[in-house]
């Protein structure tokens, strides 16, 4: 049986990232009416390290592993997204994203979302205020570590 995900659980899904926290539900409406449902099989390699990226997935159900050169670097389950980069700037995948548990993925390929950037600007404007904030806190992460270890800039 195909795997199914009504639009208001798309909506839902992706108000929950940080990504999208600022967007209007009308503008998390338009962006799930461009996703996708797709499945991954348990040991799937979803994303590989170093490939272009394309893509940017939610997982709405299941578990996944990721890793750097090789390394466990951390572990995503519902509500974890990966391949953010991706709608943004197309270039290599920083990790590897491997299904430990079948999963359902909400998929967003990067044309579309830059087509629905052309329709609601506003999108764009609302992560970018989402992106500044991010930034900012790694960057007192960044700060405090420094300090801690004496090697501020």
């Amino acid at each position: 049986m195909p795997f199914r995900l009504a639009r208001r659980a798309r909506i839902d899904v992706l108000s929950s990232i940080w990504l999208f926290a600022g967007c209007s539900r009308r503008e998390l409406s338009e962006i799930a009416a461009i996703s996708s449902l797709a499945p991954a099989p348990e040991g799937d390699v979803v994303v590989r390290e170093g490939e272009t990226g394309e893509t940017f997935f939610v997982i709405a159900s299941g578990r996944a592993r990721v890793s750097i050169a090789g390394t466990p670097v951390g572990e995503l389950g519902p509500g974890g997204f990966f391949g953010e980069m991706a709608l943004l700037d197309g270039g290599p995948r920083i990790a590897t994203v491997t299904a430990t548990t079948p999963m359902q993925l909400v998929v967003v390929l990067r044309s579309d979302f830059h087509a629905l950037l052309t329709s609601a600007p506003s999108v764009a404007i609302r992560m970018l205020a989402a992106l500044g904030g991010r930034l900012r806190s790694l960057d007192r992460q960044l700060a405090a570590i420094r300090s801690e270890t004496g090697t501020g800039f």
